[in-house]
């Protein structure tokens, strides 16, 4: 199971710092019909860091500008892409119909080609500005040069002296002290001035969060924007969020994210333009290691029941309906709402009287992380209940407890009593506890001893009296319907036993086809998956949901005479759904497990049956 976990975590790390993008070769030309006057622009775009480029041979053109390598990033989700492009400006040497032909680049051993392209050249045309609209990198100052040489001016650049300064990566901490389990946020941006530029990013190091439960918050689109540091401009680049929570007191440390820029830089010479050459060279950039302090949460005042909960909630409890009749379920909703560390919070547990079936909850978790508002939302468990008997039954108050924040203390909230009546089915047995399940489930009708004090006729005339043998002979006859009868009608109405495994068989099936359909939503598919092991357990061995240890399933499975194998594939399989909230799960690994819990299902029926 750990070798699993490891093999998760792994692989989530590899994707944060690898592009899986196709490798492409593409064309781009400013325009496809230009007068023999013009200047054209080509560019030559890959997909991916490609090597061996060679341009194509451009006949019927002159090369007046380039090449220009250009280099683009985009970080998405924790995920690198880049684009390299190499641009060339031409102008045609005569009219017609010219064909500009196919460059080349090779990627990992494979050559690829770009498509020739076609150019319509006619008459002269009067200059017009020239209107910019393909994509920039916003972190390279080569398109400026582009723009010169395509106007062809032959006075310098006024390129900046201190050209390869200001770019800065920053680690942004909502707060420096919280408290055990108190959220808190962390951003990783990237400063770079108008006067630096960079092409090549490579992650170096990636923190690693110890002793902190962590969050990334996902980047749907990340743009370049305008921000300040220090009081100056920069154009900006958030690179990772994440929602952080101190699993212990005392001071702990944030790791630093490292990159390695292939920034730009002036060499001191100049082109063939008698332009400013730009070099590139690597530097290595970290954020800086951050130090925060964390409290302990206090125990003098911690109330009794406390389930971890720190921020600021609400709580509610609530029934679908309050009038029922036997074996007729009902649902119990309980619901913590508000900001603070949602995701690791525990509800607290209903207490019902043993004549209310209690089954495990669905968990329906709404949390939302942001580094505004870190993490808040509402997390919700739904109880499916099934009266048993006849009678009017009350569902105690549920407290919960949470460390406030603002306030600095505990609070406590109690719900309002929820009484349940249940308007037709069996009655409670008069001798049975309302506390003593056993009492419930095995309650049978007891023969009463004979009444020795009988008077019994002497003489013969009860022996004589024909009627003596159609009064004893039609009830024996009739004896067996009746047992018959109150057999069917116990079944139906006080076999609670029978009901309860019912009900669980059908839950399972119904969990089972709702993790299917939620295949590709990780808390929702495993959540199901584990209603699913539990309510078929409760089907199949007649286990409680208190009993749900390891030890215990294993034990019961080997009394069943379960092999070895899929008793260690039960515990597998609710192991992962236990730890799947904290690990990745891609589409592939969830329809993996369900194919294998259907198989373990169908597997351990077959071996029940014998």
């Amino acid at each position: 199971m750990y070798a699993k976990q490891f093999i998760y975590t792994f692989l989530a790390l590899f994707t944060s710092i690898a592009t899986w993008a196709q490798f492409q070769l593409k064309t781009q030309v400013s325009s496809q019909s230009i007068g023999i006057n013009q200047v054209l622009e080509v560019r030559f775009t890959m997909t991916d860091d490609g090597d061996d480029f060679k341009r194509p041979s451009f006949e019927g053109f002159e090369i007046v500008g380039g090449p220009m390598q250009s280099i683009s990033h985009s970080w998405i989700n924790g995920r690198t892409s880049m684009e390299k492009s190499f641009s060339f400006f031409v102008q045609p040497k005569k009219k017609g119909t010219l064909t500009i032909g196919s460059a080349s680049a090779t990627f990992e051993g494979k050559q690829y080609k770009s498509q020739p392209v076609t150019i319509n050249v006619g008459d002269a045309v009067q200059e017009q500005p020239r209107q910019q609209q393909r994509r920039r990198d916003p972190f390279s100052i080569f398109d400026e040069m582009e723009e010169e040489l395509y106007r062809r001016q032959r006075q310098q650049p006024q390129l900046p002296k201190n050209m390869g300064q200001g770019i800065h990566l920053v680690a942004k901490v909502s707060k420096s002290s919280a408290y055990v389990n108190e959220p808190i946020t962390v951003e990783y941006g990237l400063y770079v001035s108008d006067q630096a530029g960079f092409n090549t990013m490579t992650v170096k190091n990636m923190p690693k969060y110890q002793n902190f439960w962590n969050h990334m918050i996902e980047q749907k689109q990340q743009n370049v924007t305008r921000a300040e540091l220090n009081g100056k401009s920069y154009r900006y680049l958030s690179l990772q969020k994440a929602v952080l929570l101190p699993q212990k007191d005392g001071t702990l440390k944030i790791d630093p994210l490292e990159l390695e820029l292939e920034e730009q830089y002036l060499t001191g010479n100049v082109d063939v333009f008698g332009r400013p050459e730009i070099g590139l060279r690597k530097k290595v950039y970290s954020s800086g290691t951050k130090t925060i302090q964390v409290k302990p949460l206090p125990l003098d005042s911690q109330p009794a029941g406390y389930t971890g909960a720190v921020g600021t909630y609400q709580f509610n409890v609530q029934a679908n309906k309050t009038s029922v009749k036997a074996n007729e379920p009902l649902e119990l909703l309980l619901t913590v709402q508000g900001k603070g560390n949602l995701d690791l919070l525990t509800l607290p547990k209903p207490v019902a009287p043993t004549a209310l079936e209690l089954y495990d909850p669905e968990k329906i978790n709404r949390v939302n992380k942001s580094i505004s508002a870190g993490m808040e939302g509402s997390k919700a468990e739904k109880y499916v209940i099934v009266p048993q008997y006849k009678g009017t039954y009350t569902i105690e108050p549920i407290t919960f407890s949470y460390f406030d924040t603002a306030s600095k203390t505990y609070k406590t909230i109690t719900s309002q009593p929820i009484t349940i009546e249940v308007t037709d089915g069996p009655e409670l047995p008069t001798n049975a506890s309302m506390n003593n399940k056993a009492d419930l489930i095995s309650n049978k009708m007891e023969i009463q001893p004979l009444n020795k004090n009988i008077e019994w006729f002497n003489g013969n005339f009860i022996t004589q009296n024909t009627s003596f043998y159609a009064w004893w002979l039609v009830p024996l006859l009739l004896l067996p319907i009746v047992f018959l009868a109150k057999n069917v009608s116990d079944k139906k109405a006080g076999d609670v036993s029978g009901n309860k495994l019912k009900a669980s068989n059908k839950l399972a099936k119904k969990y089972l086809s709702a993790a299917k359909t939620q295949i590709g939503n990780k808390e929702a598919f495993y959540e199901a998956l584990e209603r699913c092991l539990h309510n078929y357990l409760k089907a199949k061995l007649k286990i409680e949901t208190t009993e749900m240890s390891n030890d215990t399933i294993t034990e019961l499975l080997q009394n069943n005479q379960i092999n070895s194998e899929d008793i260690s594939t039960f515990i597998s399989i609710k192991t992962t759904c236990e730890m799947a909230r904290y690990a990745q799960m891609d589409i592939q690994t969830m329809q993996k497990d369900y194919d294998l819990a259907v198989q373990l299902i169908n597997s351990i029926d077959k071996q029940l049956k014998k």
